[in-house]
């Protein structure tokens, strides 16, 4: 290794370089937000020596920065070294603390099949106790689920490269809520049975992931639904939270939990239209099957009509992929499957004509409103649901893609063929952003089928729980044309505007009986779950000091002083970046300007003109009221009218400003604080002159005789 003294200038910079990257990548894991404090904030106490040494990363930073002559070769090893043995501390943690949860697990699965097999009389105590120790699994899950998570920021070069290596952001965690979910089931079939545990059909682990669904060739389905957002970080403990009262429902083991639907619609947007509108007995047409397309060839014909209020009726039916162009085409009429259900004695001349109405209807709405494939969306599900039981049925989707399926301006399906085959994979990325995009958020759906019954108390409190968001009246398809359509679309959605802002919470945790589990675990461990919400709302902000406390001091002038250098401060430094080195760049998102930023440009600009012309105009009644020898009068007015023509003028330039930058899709800053300022100050002098000016007379007329010596000396 060369000496550090033999560095030409050129590596000197790029070592330099490299050490700012890495310091903008760990500030911009929460962009806009100190990181230190955030990660303060979400500490989970018993796992603190097991985080990111942050602060031990910033001193190796800061240490370097302060020394004599600045970075060195040396200075850039240690912080790599430091960085790559954090990155591995996490992810063994990880590791471990997913094999510990498993083999925990594993251990209350035993204890089920031994009570199974025991015939004594306190079963439901040891019921009891085994879901004790399930709820504590699931809370240790949920902080698990939260100490791994990754942030939404690409993160380049080498941290990224460390971050594949230590993939632990990846994991899903799916195999453990899946047998959480019948743990839970079994337990609660075991406390609430009057019988002896032997005699319980209680099912064992691997019978209910076993027990497929059998779906008849024509279903019918009557419910009331009701749809809610879910933000990311809340995903996992909404998750656990339905898995205490409903199993996880598995229709196909083995195959993956993705459902793709391929809407149908007319260049006119009529059935969209007609959902936007809420038009009564308005209708969607789908294609739909679940997991991977090469493995499966049977597709779902699914018709959904809305009738009163959210009431929704569903029909459907099964038919092979064979057969589904001939279908839309009108020529084939389901005639085999017909024919099997004549011969089947377990079905009604009703069943058969029922059927045959149905196919019939659909066939003939297609054609009549020239419907054709419009939109695909694609999402991973998780079901829950008792078995046989559907009074409480629940979904929750997540990974939500749509993309373009139309023939409506270019050719995306070959042919007239009923879907395109170029994303059957669900490699949504090679997709331009015009073509396919991805919801920001889990999609929680409730459907209740209570015949007058109450709703169960833990839904109600898990919709006031703060983990949730009400979408009333969501609509996938509706959603994918309004943002992929958008030119084309009639109208616009209400809730579109809203998926700019931020849902996420505070989770209602010491209000709710819901969480009673985690009050008593924090009690168990020693924490004050009131004293973390108050440091939570202290640390929330977009410009949150390291400090924990800070003084109460009067507002001033220093005040004022300090909050312009904050602001200065919390915009990153242009940083030159060697040539090898990329700059962080957030994860490439599709990116939708909506009408709503143009009427925000526009209501800003006229709100400024309103302004301009307000004050010309009492400057030019000023003007005209005064009289000739009004010196006062007229300076004012002229006074007045450069504010108004100035702001006018600036009005102008900022909304082209503004325009342009929103259809490049620059990402800002959009705000202005310097001109409001000027225009408060000059109005202020304006208005402090008139009224000196009015008080000092002699001022005026000083200056007027002065003038007129001026010209008799002339003369």
């Amino acid at each position: 290794m060369r000496p550090e003294t033999s560095f030409d200038q050129n590596v000197f910079r790029l070592k330099i370089g490299q050490l700012k990257v890495l310091l903008k990548v760990l500030l911009c894991i929460f962009f806009e937000m100190k990181f230190g404090s955030q990660l303060r904030a979400a500490l989970y106490d018993e796992w603190a020596e097991y985080y990111v040494d942050y602060d031990g990363l910033k001193k190796l930073l800061k240490r370097g920065l302060n020394k004599e002559g600045g970075y060195t070769g040396k200075d850039e090893t240690e912080f790599v070294e430091k960085l790559d043995k954090e990155l591995e501390k996490v992810h063994s943690f990880q590791n471990s603390k997913y094999e510990d949860i498993k083999s925990k697990v594993q251990q209350c699965e035993n204890s089920v099949n031994s009570i199974s097999k025991d015939s004594s009389s306190n079963a439901s105590e040891r019921y009891i106790e085994i879901e004790r120790q399930i709820n504590d699994i699931t809370e240790e899950l949920n902080e698990l689920a939260k100490y791994n998570r990754r942030t939404k920021y690409d993160l380049n070069p080498l941290f990224n490269v460390r971050l594949k290596a230590c993939p632990f952001y990846k994991e899903t965690f799916e195999p453990i809520i899946i047998n959480l979910s019948q743990l839970y089931h079994i337990v609660h079939q075991g406390i609430g049975s009057d019988q002896s545990p032997s005699s319980l059909n209680l099912p064992s682990i691997t019978n209910v992931t076993s027990s497929t669904a059998t779906l008849p060739s024509r279903e019918r389905f009557m419910r009331q639904s009701h749809k809610y957002w879910i933000h990311p970080d809340n995903i996992m403990e909404v998750k656990t939270t339905i898995l205490r009262h409903l199993p996880v429902l598995i229709y196909k083991p083995g195959t993956d939990a993705s459902v793709t639907s391929i809407y149908f619609d007319n260049e006119e947007f009529e059935l969209y239209q007609d959902k936007v509108d809420r038009k009564p007995g308005d209708q969607l047409i789908r294609l739909r099957w679940f997991g991977n397309k090469e493995s499966t060839n049977e597709i779902f014909v699914e018709r959904k009509i809305r009738e009163q209020g959210e009431e929704e009726i569903k029909d459907r039916f099964l038919i092979k992929e064979k057969y589904v162009d001939g279908f839309l085409k009108g020529t084939y009429s389901m005639d085999k499957t017909i024919k099997k259900m004549k011969e089947n004695p377990g079905k009604t001349e009703d069943d058969v004509e029922n059927f045959q109405a149905l196919v019939k209807d659909i066939q003939d709405f297609i054609r009549e409103k020239h419907l054709q494939p419009v939109l695909r969306t694609y999402y991973n599900r998780m079901a829950f649901q008792i078995p046989l039981d559907d009074r409480v049925r629940i979904s929750l989707d997540t990974e939500f893609y749509m993309n373009r399926e139309d023939n409506f301006d270019v050719k995306r399906r070959q042919g007239d063929a009923w879907r395109r085959t170029d994303v059957d994979d669900a490699d949504f990325g090679k997709l331009a952003p015009s073509e396919c995009t991805k919801f920001p958020y889990a999609i929680l759906e409730i459907k209740l089928n209570l015949n007058g019954e109450q709703e169960p108390n833990w839904v109600k409190e898990l919709i006031k729980s703060g983990l949730v968001e009400e979408a009333p009246q969501f609509s996938k398809y509706v959603h994918g044309v309004a943002t992929l359509f958008t030119s084309q679309a009639p109208s616009l959605p209400y809730w579109l505007p809203n998926i700019d802002k931020d849902i996420l919470k505070p989770s209602a945790r010491t209000s709710s009986g819901l969480y009673g589990i985690n009050q008593e675990r924090s009690r168990r461990s020693g924490k004050n779950l009131i004293d973390i919400d108050s440091k939570d709302k202290r640390d929330k902000g977009k410009a949150v000091e390291d400090s924990d406390i800070r003084d109460n001091r009067p507002i001033g002038l220093r005040t004022f002083r300090k909050i312009f250098r904050r602001r200065t401060r919390s915009r990153p430094d242009r940083v030159i970046l060697p040539y090898n080195v990329k700059a962080p760049e957030k994860m490439s998102e599709s990116v939708k300007v909506e009408a709503k930023v143009f009427f925000a440009n526009e209501r800003t600009f006229f709100s400024w003109m309103r302004f301009s012309v307000l004050l010309s105009s009492f400057a030019l009644a000023l003007f005209n009221a005064s009289a000739a020898d009004n010196e006062l009068g007229m300076r004012c007015a002229m006074a007045y009218t450069a504010i108004g023509v100035c702001s006018l003028t600036y009005a102008v330039y900022k909304y082209n400003t503004r325009l342009s930058m929103i259809n490049a899709k620059h990402p800002g800053p959009y705000d202005d604080i310097i001109a409001p300022i000027l225009v408060c100050v000059s109005l202020t002098i304006a208005f402090g002159l008139n009224f000196y000016l009015k008080l000092h007379p002699k001022m005026i007329e000083g200056s007027r005789s002065i003038e007129g010596n001026t010209n008799d000396s002339a003369t």
